[in-house]
């Protein structure tokens, strides 16, 4: 009778918690949402051209927006390796291994988007580093991948993430106003 009496509690007590345990969603995506339309389609298009440079970058973004960095990791590397070329495509997938918590690869990566970027636009620094791109970078571009190596750096050496972009956002916005 008391062994019966506990299965029957333990069941009543397993039921009860199976019941307020929050319940998280199958899929992430709503399968009738416009976004998630778009995101098939643009995952549609970079399968058809593996090459699109434009396309590859939008597509990274866009995962690392809904927060999902090891997708943009396989998608870029599942592009022609002329892709990764492009400075802020190389960017978008240092973005994606530090989102993932591989901040060494990420360092490596923002190291060679910004020497790649810098290398295009001659600055004295890159010399002849790394070969001549064929993509195109502007200054813009140059300070965002700057101030993202420079952030890396200070967040491999030990600081939290916020301190380390405030500290190379200052400086970049320090360069940039500088006559």
């Amino acid at each position: 009778m008391e062994i019966r009496l506990n299965l029957v509690l333990l069941a009543v007590l397993a039921i009860s918690w199976s019941a307020l345990s929050p319940s998280h969603p199958v899929a992430a995506l709503d399968p009738e949402s416009e976004a998630t339309r778009e995101l098939a389609m643009l995952e549609d298009e970079f399968a058809r051209d593996r090459g699109d440079v434009l396309m590859a970058r939008h597509l990274a973004s866009r995962y690392l927006e809904l927060d999902r960095p090891g997708l943009a990791i396989a998608i870029l590397n599942a592009g022609e390796p002329r892709v990764l070329q492009d400075p802020t495509v190389t960017h978008r997938l240092a973005q994606a291994y530090e989102a993932t918590g591989r901040l060494d690869d990420a360092l490596a990566t923002a190291e060679l988007a910004h020497s790649r970027c810098g290398r295009y636009l001659g600055t004295t620094e890159n010399g002849a580093v790394t070969p001549l791109p064929r993509h195109r970078c502007d200054f813009r571009d140059y300070a965002m991948l700057e101030m993202h190596r420079n952030a890396l750096r200070h967040i491999t050496r030990g600081m939290t993430p916020s301190l380390a972009y405030d500290v190379a956002l200052r400086r970049v916005s320090i360069a940039s106003a500088a006559p």
